[in-house]
């Protein structure tokens, strides 16, 4: 890296309405800072929310979303089936899978908020989201796999069940790419470590994770100084809010087909059921999970199967995660034996920023959507 300046916690206060855009500057593992990079500005972030909301596309999202696939995967810890959603452009030849932070459901407004621009941002890729378990119609996990990611911190165990289902969407596609914003992130990383086919770039919106932290201090900062954080972006936002665009939610109802994966011969088929009391992954798991420091283990498993990028941002100004952490990670994955080319890029995100500004929806479809060529210039 050219630049020698060297990241420090920024002094500024938060840049809630974008005055400056979206700017973001590549930090290596000795938090050396490199050049201030552009990704979109307050004008570019306005165009974008009011191109996504014209009635045409914000329909057409709508319908895609509404058109549920339910796979269920069978593993020798148990079979879970998951609810997914294609939309966006579905006669490209990538898909980008998009997985979300805690307690995200494509049934509800906000997703269908963020999937219009998502799709609007990205208009040369299909996308496809999945439900976790428990929300929706995805079923849970079993409780020795709960206990597993309460102990350890490391999603690796639900990756065995979310990498099959990428893997089976993807297969209509050349190309796929998995990324993940928060909670989404570190499931993400665990299910690529589980996938057959190459994934072509892995990106991750400040993954929670990175150190330790206590179940305490997950809840106060992700409850009460990044809940504060979501009302300040909310009132600044760039685009209207879910209520008044008038989005409702979609209406959930059993699957008529029940795709399968990896079911063995004598193993037989499972009728669907819907999943009941979906708050013990939510609530009981990830909380204590999350307050771990599982993400550098999880992503020396998922480094090896990914061809071209990892690419992680984080918010200068999140209260859920540390770039110091975060860095360090960067280094040791970096400076491991390679069985790949992939080689991980971190990318700070200005303008203190926080965790929430990934509920922007535009500053979200921005950070998914920025060309790698666009990302090389900082170093």
């Amino acid at each position: 890296m050219k630049s020698e300046t060297l990241w420090v916690p920024s002094s500024k206060p938060t840049d809630y309405g974008f005055e400056n855009g979206l700017q973001v500057a590549k930090i290596d593992s000795g938090l050396r800072q490199g050049k201030t990079i552009q990704l979109a500005t307050q004008e570019d972030m306005r165009r974008l929310a009011e191109e996504s909301y014209n009635s045409n596309h914000i329909n057409k999202t709508v319908e895609q979303l509404r058109d549920q696939r339910y796979i269920r995967v069978f593993s020798g810890l148990g079979s879970v089936g998951l609810e997914v959603a294609i939309f966006g452009n579905e006669n490209a030849n990538k898909i980008q899978a998009v997985l979300y932070g805690w307690g995200g459901d494509d049934h509800n407004p906000v997703a269908i908020r963020e999937a219009s621009v998502l799709a609007c941002g990205n208009p040369d890729t299909a996308i496809v989201v999945v439900n976790m378990p428990g929300v929706g119609n995805s079923g849970m996990l079993p409780e020795s796999v709960r206990k597993e990611i309460r102990k350890t911190g490391s999603y690796d165990s639900l990756g065995e069940y979310v990498g099959p289902v990428i893997d089976h969407v993807a297969k209509d596609f050349d190309e796929v790419s998995v990324g993940g914003h928060s909670l989404g992130g570190r499931v993400a990383t665990s299910s690529v470590a589980h996938m057959e086919s190459k994934v072509n770039e892995l990106r991750l919106f400040d993954p929670v994770g990175s150190r330790k932290m206590g179940v305490v201090a997950l809840g106060w900062n992700f409850i009460v100084k990044e809940g504060m954080e979501l009302i300040r972006y909310g009132k600044k936002s760039l685009s209207p809010s879910a209520k008044k665009l008038g989005l409702e939610f979609l209406q959930r109802e059993d699957p008529k087909v029940i795709e399968e994966v990896g079911k063995l011969s004598e193993e037989s088929s499972v009728e669907f059921a819907s999943p009941k009391q979906g708050w013990r992954q939510q609530f009981l798991t990830d909380p204590f999970a999350l307050s771990n420091d599982g993400l550098l283990e999880d992503l020396l498993k998922a480094a090896p199967n990914v061809r071209n990028n990892i690419i992680i941002f984080v918010p200068e100004g999140s209260h859920l995660t540390n770039m110091r952490d975060v860095a360090r990670i960067v280094g040791i994955v970096n400076g491991e034996p390679k069985s790949t080319s992939a080689e991980v890029g971190l990318y700070g995100i200005l303008n203190n920023h926080t965790h929430n500004v990934m509920n922007d929806p535009t500053a979200l479809a921005i950070v998914y959507g920025a060309g790698t060529k666009d990302l090389a210039l900082s170093a």
